[in-house]
């Protein structure tokens, strides 16, 4: 098929449909996402397919020349509608991405942290990073007789806490280095009090027991 007997035929295979414009976008203030996309897999094809029969060859000799008019085929099985379709796929990708892009450019937008935090670094905010909760951890030693008398706990142990109320969930911890354990260690107590040492320009003082019957102002001897 020429391009005169081409123009001079009406459509019957569907090559000459017009392309699907690119979208405009109105971003109104205060939106949770902006719209930036200028079209999606189905969009691309169709812009691609409609230009083929219209794709003039720009100079030399056969300048001005149709060559793809002849195509008419629009089976997803044809090799070049099957180009399309893959370049198609990858202006949809391209401008999945360009869109979230420009969405992590504002603080209303964002949805990564790595957006947010660059965004406070351009005005000279710099965020604290993330601290994980600790907590100190006894291990005891099996004490039979059939058992070593140490025992390595290797780093990276984990040790899950008990919720002490309705709805709360386990917190798992890990300890942070390699350390031997042994069984003379396990009737070792923790020491939840500590020697008060008196001097003039103390300041503060702890007291045993919690009914002192003390009031603000009271006058305290110390012999």
């Amino acid at each position: 098929m020429n391009t005169e007997s081409f123009d001079q035929h009406p459509d019957t295979c569907g090559c000459c449909q017009g392309e699907v414009p690119a979208p405009t976008h109105e971003n109104r203030p205060g939106q949770a996402a902006l719209a930036y996309r200028i079209g999606t897999h189905a969009a691309f094809l169709q812009r691609m397919l409609a230009r083929l029969s219209q794709q003039e060859i720009p100079d030399g000799t056969n300048q001005g020349q149709r060559p793809l008019a002849a195509l008419t085929t629009r089976e997803p099985e044809d090799p070049a509608v099957a180009l399309l379709a893959a370049w198609a796929t990858v202006s949809d990708v391209l401008t999945f991405y360009q869109e979230r892009i420009a969405n992590e450019g504002f603080l209303r937008t964002a949805t990564e942290r790595r957006s947010i935090l660059e965004m406070a670094r351009a005005i000279g905010y710099e965020l604290n990073p993330g601290v994980a909760a600790s907590t100190y951890l006894v291990f005891k030693v099996d004490e039979s007789a059939s058992t070593p008398d140490t025992a390595t706990i290797p780093a990276g142990t984990q040790v899950q806490s008990i919720p002490a109320a309705q709805g709360e969930l386990p917190q798992t911890f890990e300890t942070t280095e390699e350390f031997e354990a042994r069984v003379a260690w396990n009737a070792l107590q923790p020491r939840t009090t500590e020697p008060d040492t008196i001097v003039i320009a103390k300041t503060g003082l702890y007291l045993h027991g919690v009914s002192t019957q003390l009031q603000p102002g009271d006058a305290i001897v110390i012999v």
